[in-house]
């Protein structure tokens, strides 16, 4: 194979090895933009007693949530680090 031959093969392997990763995380992408789309209708502060009207189980999934958001799995480890 010549080096045109391979340098045309590699980029085609390339692109079809990118269009396959955008379409499996398609989702994740959309429900992203969903969630900015989302989130620019909030305002930047929430009242400090917003967070008084949740009831004990909305607190839990909310701390839940930042945990995920900051790295921790449902255990509360840190994946890759030591506990």
């Amino acid at each position: 194979m010549d080096v045109s031959a391979y340098l045309v093969h590699a980029a085609t392997r390339q692109m079809a090895e990118s269009d396959a990763i955008e379409e499996q995380f398609a989702e994740v992408d959309a429900l992203i933009a969903r969630a900015e789309r989302a989130a620019d209708g909030l305002p930047a502060e929430p009242p400090s007693e917003s967070a008084a009207e949740l009831t004990e189980q909305e607190r839990r999934e909310v701390e839940e949530a930042l945990g995920l958001v900051e790295g921790r799995d449902r255990q509360g480890r840190r994946p890759g680090h030591a506990a």
